[in-house]
């Protein structure tokens, strides 16, 4: 399911690959624009207004 952010849609379902956990966010007007928000032990890592987007839906369990 993709959740829309501002000028973001981020992807709902985690994604994993070599061992990383990350969601994926895409910008709306350029697709080609691509950010990655990382699941780390100690939270989120990755652009501050998609952490705290995060964050505020409670996508992680």
């Amino acid at each position: 399911m993709i959740i829309e952010c501002g000028y973001w849609d981020i992807e709902s379902e985690v994604q994993k690959r070599f061992g990383h956990r990350y969601f994926v966010a895409k910008h709306r007007c350029n697709p080609t624009k691509v950010e990655l928000v990382f699941l780390k032990a100690d939270g989120l890592e990755g652009k501050k207004e998609l952490v705290e987007f995060i964050k505020k839906e409670k996508l992680i369990t």
